[in-house]
């Protein structure tokens, strides 16, 4: 006779990697949660494995929704469930409601949130939700070709669909991200190891298990980020995308080595800041991060930094014009 199938469902447990790599809680992290707020209390098998229920599971994956979103983990440690998934709820609610000036119009109302989107079934899935306060300006069916569909494009959030998440993610993520002037970047992923996650969210990303859900979309794309409001901090200022480099410091070096005319010796001050200023884009852009507040932050500087890289450039170009001083090709 087969068994009752609640029966089974009852004894069903995970173990602490799998409860890891279902609710993007690293295990150290959720080892410091349990010692030091007792959010979960797992049980412990004969063999003294950490073992956790399906409905644990499911809170501590409400739980890190809402800390990524801004709440403090002491704030909402010690509440039920059906609390947690509320404040879930309205926390997503409050995305689509007025949010004061940092993206509004000179009346006041809040402008949507401009999305950029890789990935088919993703962009398929936002479109079907219809939030009111998203709107896709672009979208590519994966991410591998996501340069050129987006070339051009100008974005607030960055949503991007990966089944793994590999090595080389980081830098394909990046690099689209710098592209369209995204502050904030969402990965919905199916599998990755914990070490690529780490490097991932050290960089400022949102990662979210597939396939996200309404509630998860909208609370994600907030703007400006929920962390960075909750610290009282001015909002970012909405910056276009950067163009590359058109100097590297092999060719700066041969400019300020030049021989000049002017007094002044432009030619050569000018070389030298834009060194200085591509390298701390550079800088900036490697920077690690500590939350996605803290990311907003890094890429906001890298933009500023190249904003500023290119103004010089064209400065200079100018500049070696005057003094008939060739430009390495």
């Amino acid at each position: 006779m087969p068994k009752d199938p609640r029966v089974l469902v009852a004894k069903q447990v995970y173990r602490s990697g799998a409860v890891a790599r279902l609710t993007g809680i690293p295990v150290q992290t959720l080892r410091v949660w349990e010692r030091r707020y007792n959010i979960v209390g797992p049980r412990q098998s004969a063999t003294g494995q950490r073992q956790y229920s399906p409905d644990e599971v499911t809170r501590l994956t409400v739980i890190k929704q809402l800390v990524d979103s801004g709440h403090a983990i002491g704030s909402v440690a010690a509440l039920d469930l059906v609390r947690l998934q509320s404040m879930l709820h309205t926390a997503a609610r409050a995305a689509r409601a007025p949010r004061g000036e940092a993206h509004s119009t000179a009346e006041g109302a809040r402008l949507p949130v401009r999305v950029a989107i890789a990935g088919d079934a993703l962009a398929m899935r936002v479109q079907h939700y219809q939030l009111p306060m998203v709107q896709v300006v672009a979208s590519s069916p994966d991410a591998e070709r996501a340069g050129e569909a987006l070339r051009g494009v100008a974005a607030d959030v960055l949503l991007i669909e990966l089944p793994t998440l590999q090595r080389e993610s980081a830098r394909t993520i990046q690099s689209l991200a710098q592209q369209v002037g995204a502050q904030k970047i969402i990965v919905e992923y199916g599998y990755a190891s914990q070490r690529i996650e780490r490097e991932l969210r050290a960089l400022g990303c949102s990662l979210a298990r597939a396939p996200l859900s309404v509630d998860q979309l909208e609370l994600l794309c907030q703007f400006p980020p929920a962390a960075a409001q909750a610290s009282g901090l001015s909002p970012l200022r909405h910056l276009d995308p950067v163009a590359p480099r058109r100097f590297d410091n092999k060719a700066l070096a041969e400019v300020s080595l030049a021989s000049v005319a002017l007094n002044c010796e432009c030619p050569h001050h000018l070389s030298e800041l834009l060194v200085r200023m591509g390298n701390f884009e550079t800088y900036s852009a490697e920077c690690k991060s500590r939350s996605p507040a803290d990311a907003a932050l890094h890429h906001y500087l890298m933009q500023v930094a190249g904003t500023a890289r290119a103004l010089l450039e064209d400065a200079l170009v100018r500049v070696v014009e005057a003094e008939g001083i060739s430009l390495p090709v």
